[in-house]
């Protein structure tokens, strides 16, 4: 019972904590990796392997904070932070 309510309560804030990761993916793509791409393409890449490590870079920084947010909400429904004394979910 308790981890239902939990995960109903949680899931809303879950889906909110990853909307600053999309931002800051979205500035990284719009600033930071068009001048790593540049410096690759500058120092003997080939376009499509400089384009591809950014397209890497954007999709695991993307991926690290969902799974962080799925694995935060996963472990507080299960009472993982539960200070009782026998450390059981009731």
């Amino acid at each position: 019972m308790w981890p239902a309510a939990r995960l109903m309560v949680g899931r809303p804030v879950a889906g909110e904590a990853v909307l600053p990761s999309v931002d800051q993916t979205r500035t990284a793509g719009l600033v930071t990796l068009p001048g790593a791409f540049v410096g690759m393409i500058l120092g003997g890449a080939a376009p499509l392997d400089a384009g591809l490590i950014q397209l890497l870079v954007l999709i695991s920084l993307l991926l690290v904070n969902s799974l962080a947010a799925a694995t935060t909400l996963w472990l507080s429904c299960r009472g993982a932070w539960w200070a009782g004394p026998d450390r059981s979910v009731p």
